[in-house]
């Protein structure tokens, strides 16, 4: 993965992965929000309304406690919730997305709009004389 990405010029800075048994009761499992947590004090961030992309109501309830934005693509284990409404045991305001694709069509249409609607600052030129 990490090859692949840097062919095309990415990187992975961590990768966070729960190594516990479902019965071990830990908090880094999902639908917990540990490994979230463990993220935001890495890297000194919060992560209130960060997106987070997933394809199960597990990956939904944690993006939910960690204060992330959830995302649901209706790929993998989410396919069968495709043509239907969302399932009132999801958290409120997940978006459903058909696919990886989609959610990032929609994730960097937003982000245009969001830049495009942020105030440019006057150069000093613009700026009227004292």
């Amino acid at each position: 993965m990490n090859k692949q990405l840097s062919k095309v010029g990415g990187r992975i800075d961590a990768i966070f992965y729960c190594p516990h048994a479902p019965d071990e009761g830990c908090q880094c499992r999902k639908p917990a929000p540990g490994l979230l947590e463990q993220i935001a004090e890495r890297y000194g961030i919060t992560l209130d309304g960060v997106p987070f992309v997933g394809d199960s109501l597990r990956d939904m309830q944690a993006a939910h406690a960690g204060g992330c934005r959830p995302h649901l693509v209706l790929s993998g284990k989410a396919m069968g919730l495709r043509g239907l409404a969302l399932p009132a045991e999801y958290p409120p305001h997940t978006r459903m997305h058909h696919d990886l694709d989609a959610f990032v069509t929609h994730w960097l249409s937003a982000a245009s709009t969001r830049t495009a609607a942020m105030p440019v600052s006057p150069t000093a030129a613009e700026l009227p004389a004292a």
